[in-house]
């Protein structure tokens, strides 16, 4: 195989995984994004009386009765590793360990109306493979073999919710994706960037005695990165590049039912518009590499079934539960070990104190996907295992 060969092959690679980074979800989105939706395995958009769902369907905010604070972090301990055919068997050496923090904040404006602002991180992760993982690349010695990839951002969203009855309230927002640092290398051409971009969301709740319904949706999200290819290892050149990326739209719909004054159980599906990431065009002026390097990942859209259940302990505490199944969007044909995910189960556990004017919230959750096993017609074929747990620590105020 020749060099320009190579440099085109891995160029493709790069360009098809360019955010295909997590392994802990469908495709590269984190969908724990507050301490109580960790510990329900993400089944609170329906839920009237947590605070932490907020994040999901700010539509909950008009059934707040005064301003209210909610902060917290997840550490995520990811652990990804691949058996290849031809090869070396490695783990990824990404961070042991890796905070996600998420904060809300809202208050009424008047009896109807209510504000509010989520800072989230809804996307991200990272792997990163030794050196000669993978025999294809030449020998498992082509400098052009993936090694890191890293996805940092952070997702502003301030929201207006308003209230149409007792009954029923609506909410409207803008999400801010601020991809704070995007690195996608090889062994050898280091890429990085950063950019941000808007979408839109919506959200509604509706409670008819022991029932609530929620839905929220979430616009798809371009986002222009601008950064650098740095290719003199392989003779070329340093330039800058631009590509555009396109984060996949969300659509949740959720059912709570309220067994009684101490139990209820809520269950959740999602849409997660994956067929949007498609096409990936990256535009730069190092010679040598094509120039746009231009690579197709056809994912598919990837539902996600979510069951979670409360239980009062006692007035001071809460006892929360919750079960995950997660549709993987890729395929063996696109397949990249850059996102090395598959279908996924999560089982989670939480606990709430109710401490004066202080809620502590901590959780559990422990995620573990098939194991995928690629064959030869990718340079990544091999035996993938990846599973995490997740720990999550919050706290929430009324102000």
């Amino acid at each position: 195989m020749s060099d320009k060969t190579r440099i085109l092959q891995a160029g493709t690679f790069l360009c098809c995984s360019v955010l295909s980074l997590s392994a802990m979800a469908s495709g590269f989105r984190l969908p724990e994004i507050s301490i109580a939706g960790t510990s329900l395995s993400g089944a609170v958009v329906a839920n009237p009386d947590l605070p932490g769902a907020l994040p999901y369907n700010p539509a909950t905010m008009a059934v707040q009765k005064g301003g209210l604070l909610l902060a917290g972090v997840v550490i995520v301990q990811p652990d990804i590793s691949v058996n290849p055919e031809s090869g070396t068997a490695s783990d990824s050496q990404g961070k042991d360990s890796i905070a996600v923090p998420n904060l809300f904040v809202t208050n009424p404006i008047n009896s109807n109306w209510s504000w509010g602002l989520g800072i989230n991180a809804p996307f991200g992760l990272e792997t990163k493979w030794p050196d000669e993982t993978f025999a294809a690349f030449a020998g498992g010695a082509d400098p052009l073999e993936p090694e890191h990839s890293k996805l940092e951002m952070l997702n502003l969203n301030p929201n207006l919710a308003y209230r149409l009855d007792a009954q029923t309230s609506i909410a409207f927002g803008l999400d801010n994706y601020r991809v704070l640092d995007l690195v996608f290398n090889t062994q050898a051409i280091r890429i990085s960037g950063d950019g941000q971009d808007y979408g839109w969301n919506i959200g509604l709740l509706h409670t008819q005695k022991d029932w609530s319904l929620g839905l929220a949706y979430r616009s798809r999200v371009k986002v222009t990165i601008e950064g650098e290819v740095d290719a003199t290892a392989v003779g070329s050149t340093k330039s800058d590049a631009e590509a555009s990326i396109e984060f996949p739209s969300l659509l949740q719909i959720g059912a709570r039912y309220k067994v009684d004054d101490k139990l209820a159980v809520e269950f959740d599906v999602e849409k997660t518009g994956w067929s949007s990431f498609d096409t990936v065009e990256i535009h730069h002026s190092s010679p040598g590499i094509p120039n746009p390097i231009n690579g197709d990942n056809n994912w598919d859209d990837a539902l996600a079934y979510r069951v979670g259940a409360t239980y009062e302990l006692s007035p001071a505490n809460q006892l929360r539960a919750g079960y995950a199944y997660d549709e993987t969007p890729s395929n063996d044909t696109y397949f990249s070990a850059r996102v090395p995910g598959n279908d996924r189960q999560t089982l989670s556990l939480g606990l709430a104190h109710n401490r004066a004017d202080w809620t502590i919230e901590l959780s559990y959750l422990y995620v573990r996907a098939d194991d995928r096993k690629v064959d030869a017609s990718t340079p990544f074929d091999g035996n993938y295992k990846l599973s995490a747990h997740l720990f999550g620590l919050g706290i929430s105020t009324p102000f």
